[in-house]
C-alpha cells in the first residue's frame, strides 16, 4: 500500500501545474479564472495544454503543461479538475484543482456559483534552497448569464492555510457573443484584475468561422508595483478537426515578464501554448455554451 501511495503522489506531481502558469495560459482555459464556468463546455471534455520555448525541439516539461477536464452535470451543475506545472525562471511548481458549479434559472438569466479547492507543491523562494512546501488552498466565483452577455467574479485563490507566493487576485471578466452573419460569431470579453501592488487589464477577440476555425487575440496590460508595466499581445488559433477533436496554437512574445500572478519576474522569450481539445460526446456546441472558453 505504501508503494502504490507513492507511485500516486508521483502521478500526481507529474500531471500539475503551478497557478501562475495556469492563469497566464487562459486564453484556451477561462476555467483557471473562475471556477463557476465549470460545465459550460456541455458534455465532458479534455484539454491539453503544453508551453514550449522555439528552440528546435518539443520537450513536454519545458515550460509548463496543463491537464484540465471538466463537463455538465444534471440541474445546471459541472465539474472540473485541472492539473498543471510550471517553470518560470527555473523555479518549478506544481498543483491540483478540483471544482463545483451549480446553476440557478431566473427567468432568462442564468446565475452560477462555484468552488473549487486545491494544492500548491512550490518552491520556497524565500531560503531559495530548493526546498518545496505543499499548501491547500481553495476558492470561489460567481457567473451571471443573461442572453448573449456575461459577467464573472472570482477569486480562486482566495481561502489558504500556508503562506504562498501566488498573489491572489480578484478577477472581474465581462464578455459578449455577437452573431453577425451566419457562419460567423464574433466574441469579445474584458477581464480585470487586482491583488497587493499589483493590477491587470486584458481585452480577448475571437471570430468563429463556420463553428471551424477561431481566430483571436489577448491584449494584456501589467502594473506592478509602482513603476513597473508591461503589455503584451498573443495571438491564437483554433482548429475543429473533427467532431471530437479540436487542436490550438498560441504565441506569447513575453512569456512570465511581471505577470500579475507570478511569483517572480522572469522572461522566457518566444513560447508556444499547444493546445490538444477532446469532446467526449463528438455534438456541435450550442449557441452560448462555448463562447467563454
Amino acid at each position: 500500500m505504501k508503494w502504490l501511495f507513492l507511485i500516486f503522489l508521483l502521478f500526481i506531481t507529474e500531471l500539475s501545474y503551478s497557478q501562475s502558469g495556469l492563469t497566464r495560459q487562459y486564453q484556451f482555459n477561462y476555467l483557471s479564472l473562475n471556477p463557476a464556468l465549470a460545465g459550460e463546455n456541455g458534455s465532458f471534455g479534455l484539454k491539453g495544454i503544453l508551453g514550449n520555448q522555439f528552440n528546435g525541439t518539443i520537450r513536454p516539461n519545458q515550460v509548463s503543461q496543463i491537464v484540465a477536464i471538466d463537463g455538465q452535470l444534471y440541474n445546471n451543475s459541472g465539474l472540473s479538475f485541472q492539473g498543471f506545472r510550471s517553470n518560470v525562471g527555473n523555479l518549478i511548481s506544481t498543483g491540483i484543482t478540483l471544482g463545483y458549479a451549480k446553476g440557478f434559472e431566473l427567468g432568462d438569466a442564468t446565475i452560477k456559483f462555484g468552488v473549487n479547492t486545491g494544492i500548491f507543491v512550490q518552491p520556497n523562494v524565500i531560503t531559495v534552497a530548493g526546498k518545496q512546501r505543499v499548501s491547500p488552498y481553495a476558492g470561489l466565483g460567481i457567473l451571471f448569464k443573461y442572453q448573449n452577455a456575461w459577467l464573472g467574479v472570482s477569486n480562486p485563490v482566495a481561502f489558504y492555510s500556508k503562506r504562498i507566493t501566488e498573489s491572489r487576485p480578484l478577477f472581474i471578466n465581462l464578455g459578449y457573443l455577437y452573431n453577425a452573419v451566419d457562419g460567423l460569431d464574433l466574441h469579445a470579453n474584458v477581464l480585470g484584475g487586482v491583488a497587493t501592488n499589483q493590477k491587470m487589464f486584458d481585452v480577448n477577440v475571437k471570430a468563429w468561422l463556420f463553428e471551424r476555425l477561431c481566430l483571436g487575440a489577448s491584449y494584456r496590460m501589467r502594473d506592478i508595483g509602482l513603476t513597473t508595466s508591461n503589455e503584451n499581445l498573443i495571438p491564437f488559433v483554433e482548429v475543429k478537426v473533427s467532431r471530437t477533436i479540436n487542436l490550438g496554437l498560441s504565441y506569447d512574445s513575453n512569456y512570465g515578464r511581471n505577470e500579475l500572478n507570478s511569483p517572480v519576474a522572469q522572461n522566457q522569450n518566444g513560447v508556444f501554448q499547444l493546445l490538444f481539445r477532446y469532446n467526449s460526446s463528438g455534438a456541435e456546441q450550442e449557441k452560448g455554451q462555448s463562447e467563454i472558453f
